[in-house]
């Protein structure tokens, strides 16, 4: 009876180590997990998608790479070609006589912007370079709007090249240009007219499966 009594404290504390065991385990791993209980995963450093801050790619940006910079793909000989056309169309001023010269200038600036194997049809870009001339003629053009209007018509120009929403863009840009310089409204509509026909016969010509001009954009 003495031994089976001696016997109750050793059994108490053999028990309470085998309890203790769970919890002193559970401490241990979660110390190797990063000192937190209740499955609780460590703070993780910001580089993943979602709500944390994503990854840096090869360009050094973060996330998905972002677009070009609008005018920075333009080849050198595309920047000479709209910076000829400004240089035309700077050189017709308000109230001045238009030269048939002046004219065929515009023209050949037109037609060289043009990059890929759809050109429109010269007469269709003739038609522009008159009305056009004749719309500088009336209006009052800073070189700062000339150079919008230049590379508008680029755009126009590559219409078989570039997104639609982009052209009827630049179309827009250009009557408002023309309009707030004081163009009268039948001069900006004859040149409207004839940048959306230029436009329509691009598209109308454009190749099955055409590709477009990758990454040439112009500046806004």
């Amino acid at each position: 009876m003495k031994q089976s009594l001696g016997l109750k404290p050793i059994r108490a504390v053999i028990l309470m180590s085998l309890t203790m065991l769970p919890v002193l385990g559970g401490s241990a791993y979660a110390q190797a997990r990063g000192g937190r209980l209740g499955g609780q995963r460590p703070a993780e450093p910001a580089t993943e998608t979602g709500n944390r801050m994503s990854l840096p790619n090869k360009s050094g940006r973060s996330g998905s790479q972002g677009k070009a910079a609008t005018g920075a793909n333009l080849s050198e000989q595309q920047k000479q070609n709209i910076a000829k056309l400004q240089a035309d169309l700077n050189a017709i001023k308000q109230g001045s006589q238009v030269t048939p010269e002046q004219v065929t200038a515009l023209k050949n600036d037109l037609l060289a912007m043009v990059d890929g194997a759809t050109k429109p049809d010269p007469v269709l870009v003739n038609q522009l370079a008159t009305d056009l001339a004749e719309a500088l003629e009336d209006g009052s053009l800073s070189n700062k709007e000339k150079a919008q209007l230049s590379q508008d018509l680029y755009a126009v120009m590559n219409s078989a090249n570039i997104p639609a929403s982009e052209v009827n863009q630049a179309i827009a840009d250009a009557q408002a240009i023309l309009l707030a310089s004081g163009v009268t409204k039948d001069e900006v509509q004859l040149v409207v007219n004839d940048l959306k026909a230029i436009a329509a016969e691009a598209q109308k010509n454009l190749p099955s499966g055409g590709g477009k001009l990758k990454g040439k954009r112009f500046a806004r």
